[in-house]
């Protein structure tokens, strides 16, 4: 979708444009197939599969980034941390495979993974397949590797696969939106789903609920990790700014806090990256996001640095979260080894 276009229903999503008569008879279409759908699965004509590991989804309900993928990577850290093998499934929206599950390691190309499977096995190290059906890529895992627990990224809506806990996120600044469900609204379910899952938490800081922050901790060069500025030595200059990401401004806004001048670019969520993103008129820094970074390990480019940030989760919300997907392994008590 271009940018331009999803500047045109973000309008409509979370400002105040008037909803067009096919968006709104769509929508109601939608709500009857997904309603049909999900029903299909409870009563047993739509198989639901269940497998020897505790599974726990995060996902959300609306369209868009809500920062699933840093929470994932996060979840899994913490639970390396407190000695569990963790696996995790995904979608691997945007890649192009041959064959699928599809087994991403950190050296596995953006194009066949996806952006964000890739990041996940890059700060993690922990084995993640991408394919359709999160089924067949929680099978193979299980066939393939050792683990205690199956994360699900972006796994809500996949009901073939029986979760035991489900993580929903939320950005705090965009909420719901109008509360309508595609295309007239952002949203991909009714709302009262989120009655039913075991937590929600928003992305951006919000009173008396569960919540998770970013916080920019440093620069380093593509290409070159070991090569590292702090984002306050750039202060005062002009910086381009480059975004594929859901909500591009929030990056830019980010990095203007720091006292950057930022130069914004924002491109499509998941836009492929080309050496003609980079080319610019002036000399100046080119900041990306470490999604984006992914989808460039090929490219020789100078004076781009990829911005790291720190995911900073609301203490109560850390101990609620670990608290949760402890007792879901402590409670089956089944190990795949």
């Amino acid at each position: 979708m271009s940018q331009s276009k999803q500047n045109k229903l973000n309008k409509i999503w979370y400002g105040s444009g008037t909803i067009p008569l096919l968006y709104i008879l769509s929508a109601k279409i939608f709500a009857m197939v997904s309603s049909l759908r999900r029903w299909l699965f409870k009563i047993g004509l739509l198989k639901v599969y269940k497998i020897k590991c505790p599974v726990v989804v995060v996902g959300n309900i609306t369209v868009g980034g809500v920062g699933k993928t840093p929470f994932v990577i996060w979840l899994v850290n913490q639970l390396q941390v407190q000695g569990h093998k963790v696996g995790v499934i995904s979608r691997g929206y945007g890649g192009k495979r041959e064959h699928e599950p599809l087994l991403v390691i950190p050296q596995t190309s953006a194009k066949a993974s996806g952006d964000e499977p890739l990041l996940i096995a890059k700060h993690t190290n922990a084995p993640v397949f991408v394919g359709k059906n999160r089924v067949k890529a929680a099978q193979k895992l299980l066939l393939d590797y050792r683990v205690d627990i199956i994360i699900s990224d972006d796994g809500l809506q996949h009901y073939a696969l029986e979760r035991d806990v489900e993580i929903a996120l939320l950005d705090a600044k965009y909420g719901l939106g109008n509360e309508k469900l595609l295309p007239a609204g952002p949203l991909r379910e009714l709302k009262s789903r989120l009655d039913k899952v075991d937590m929600l938490i928003y992305k951006g800081k919000k009173l008396d609920a569960h919540y998770f922050e970013y916080e920019p901790l440093m620069v380093y060069a593509l290409g070159n990790t070991k090569n590292q500025r702090s984002i306050e030595s750039f202060r005062n200059q002009h910086i381009n700014a480059i975004a594929g990401i859901a909500h591009p401004d929030s990056f830019f806004n980010m990095l203007s806090a720091q006292g950057l001048a930022v130069v914004k670019n924002p491109l499509d969520d998941h836009e492929k990256l080309t050496e003609k993103h980079f080319e610019f008129a002036n000399d100046d820094p080119i900041f990306i996001t470490e999604k984006d970074a992914v989808k460039c390990a090929d490219m020789q480019l100078n004076n781009v640095w990829v911005v790291v940030l720190k995911l900073v989760v609301k203490p109560q919300t850390k101990v609620a979260v670990m608290e949760l997907v402890s007792n879901c392994i402590d409670s089956k008590q089944i190990k795949t080894y």
